[in-house]
């Protein structure tokens, strides 16, 4: 019997600070309070002018009075401080417990801005209200999405996210559009020197120094800016120290149904722009996402959402800027954006140090925009520069899904003539990019689901193995189809010695009472192999599994000595089968990253035969 032999894989590259102790995931990680809050308010200088720009536009549209639009602003500032808390620490099963920082979409402005004019803000916050309930009944369902966004599909949301935003950066480097300095030589020179600094200080600092190179590029074009008359300090002092608005400010909601069609159908928009952030960041960080643990995202969406309609909030969504930040920075730890989100409180709570804040002139924040949005656009490249093209169509889903992603920031008039709800779809260049990338994918990467994935160790073809080896991963999802008959789990795996002989078979017995929880199909087969071969034997062996072996069988493999793991079913097209169900509570653990801690090299082949092995799952989970 042949075998192919794939060289070791080691974990995926998750870069860590200076001072971060070895082994700790770093979304977890706990820096020193000081530099918590420090590296905080970095993140919400990075997003407070897009923040304060909704509640700006929406006041000044519907004509609102300046205490009104005050209002408005803390008023966003809170909630938007809350919501990112709730997805940074958690609350039950909302929040995604991820770095992502939550502010006021401009996804919803069109559609308030439409609700607004026509029927006033009490229309308004009804309609976010609602869309808000909306939003918490359909994550679960919209959370099984992730199984359509392999490597090829992250990567193209990447990219059109960094580069959509980069329309905004340059408005802002400009002076604000509509400011009749626009374009001025001083604000040219303003946004270069953010930028000549935050390149230098990223580039040749080290430790505090290099990942707060943002926050000390903003305060020296700051100051330069005071020294050259382009900031205003004097609404500082006109502004109070504490200042709450009350609950309902503006009336009690009223329903539209129309207005509420119209909301939730942005909502829907919204939610798709948070899988493209929240995938972002589980590349950028590392961290694995699941089905529940993207459900939580959306949840929290929905419940900040809702919340925030009763406390005069608009709809919520992870801001992307803060992306490019985390990737520059390195900085991956939850606990410094949660830091973010009580800075974002504070400055709802206390409209001076907001004021503060707000005197950072347009041109400085957007130099630092161009390195921050550049470096998201960065990651997206990296992403698909480890997707296989040879003997693919992911080329042609690349050039496509991104060509249409950038047409509404490249020609913004080309759907001018469309409104409502056909404008909210055709004017986001982010949901256009993920429905073209994944509509494609599953059209031309139809035949070879392996093939949309990383080249070499991440994914096996059918072409890998003999013919004789395909029969017996086949008889592996055979035992897994016999063992679903039997009322167990649909799992099975065999061992194969070295000359070809099945000396291990074995289903899943793992579901209580009557079976052993750690009796999955793969330690069940490895402990019988182990009790008949020698070690010398072992370590020429073969397992064939019908699933990814999960962390509990990885580790099983690694201490029986077995050399080799050929398996059907990913870990995470599993994950998108069972979804939530309790009785198989996925680990999302790629097997590979278990055996590349070891000191013993471990050869995998797979997924290989998905389709075939998740049609024995068809109806068992749900």
């Amino acid at each position: 019997m042949t075998s192919t032999r794939i060289p070791p894989v080691s974990a995926p590259d998750v870069r860590r600070t200076p001072d971060s102790p070895p082994g700790r995931d770093p979304v977890d990680e706990r820096l020193p309070l000081g530099r918590t809050l420090t590296l905080g308010l970095q993140h919400v200088l990075v997003m407070y002018a897009g923040v304060v720009a909704v509640p700006l536009v929406l006041a000044q549209a519907l004509g609102l009075s300046a205490g009104q639009t005050v209002l408005l602003l803390n008023a966003n500032l809170l909630v938007g401080g809350a919501a990112t808390l709730v997805q940074t620490l958690g609350l039950w099963r909302f929040g995604a417990r991820l770095p992502l920082v939550q502010g006021a979409s401009f996804i919803a402005l069109s559609p308030m801005l439409l609700i607004g004019q026509e029927h006033g803000l009490t229309t308004v916050f009804g309609s976010v209200i609602a869309a808000g309930a909306v939003t918490i009944a359909v994550a679960p369902f919209m959370s099984r999405l992730v199984r359509f966004f392999p490597p090829v599909v992250i990567g193209v949301l990447i990219t059109v996210v960094g580069i959509s935003l980069m329309p905004a950066a340059a408005g802002w480097l400009g002076g604000g559009q509509g400011s009749d300095d626009f374009g001025s030589l001083r604000n040219l020179l303003l946004g270069l020197l953010t930028v000549v600094v935050t390149v230098v200080l990223h580039a040749f600092g080290r430790g505090l120094v290099r990942s707060l190179a943002v926050l000390v590029a903003l305060v020296v074009g700051t100051g330069v800016a005071a020294v050259a008359g382009a900031t205003d300090f004097s609404h500082v002092a006109d502004a109070g120290w504490f200042g709450v608005a009350s609950p309902l400010a503006f009336g009690a909601p009223h329903l539209d149904l129309a207005s509420v069609l119209v909301m939730s159908l942005a909502m829907l928009v919204i939610l798709a722009e948070t899988t493209g952030n929240v995938l972002a960041i589980g590349t950028i960080t590392g961290s694995p996402i699941t089905p529940r643990r993207l459900g939580a995202a959306f949840r929290a969406d929905g419940l900040s959402t809702l919340v925030g309609g009763f406390l005069n909030g608009f709809p919520l969504n992870a801001f992307s800027q803060n992306t490019g930040l985390i990737a520059m920075t390195a900085v991956r730890s939850r606990f410094v954006v949660a830091a973010g989100g009580g800075v974002m409180i504070a400055l709802g709570l206390f409209p001076k140090v907001g004021a503060l804040v707000a005197a950072v002139p347009p041109a400085v924040l957007g130099g630092g925009a161009i390195v921050m949005f550049g470096m998201t656009t960065a990651a997206g490249i990296q992403e698909l520069a480890r997707v296989r093209y040879t003997g693919t169509n992911n080329a042609l889903v690349v050039a496509v899904s991104v060509s249409v992603g950038v047409l509404p920031m490249a020609m913004p008039e080309l759907f001018a003539q469309y409104d409502g709800p056909v404008a909210l779809v055709l004017q986001s260049g982010i949901f256009l990019g993920a429905i073209a990338a994944v509509l494609l994918n599953l059209a031309l990467n139809r035949e070879d689901r392996a093939t949309q994935g990383i080249p070499g160790p991440r994914s096996g073809e059918a072409d890998d193995l003999t013919a004789h080896e395909l029969d017996l991963l086949r008889r592996a999802m055979r035992v897994a189809e016999t063992s679903r008959a039997e009322g167990r789990h649909p799992f099975g795996a065999i061992v194969v010695d070295g000359d070809g002989i099945v000396v291990a078979e074995r289903g899943n017995n793992s579901l209580p009472p009557a079976g052993d929880p750690t009796q999955h199909a793969e330690t069940a087969a490895v402990a019988a192999a182990a009790r008949t071969l020698s070690s010398a034997q072992l370590a020429r062996a073969t397992l064939y599994t019908s699933a990814e072996p999960c962390a509990m069988c990885a580790g099983a493999v690694y201490w029986t000595g077995i050399g080799r793991v050929v398996y059907a079913l990913s870990e995470e097209r599993l994950l998108g089968l069972t979804g939530d169900n309790p009785e198989n509570p996925t680990f999302a653990l790629p097997c590979r990253e278990v055996f590349a801690r070891g000191q013993r090299h471990v050869t995998v082949v797979g997924p290989l035969l998905e389709e075939e092995a998740a049609a024995v799952h068809d109806g068992f989970w749900s």
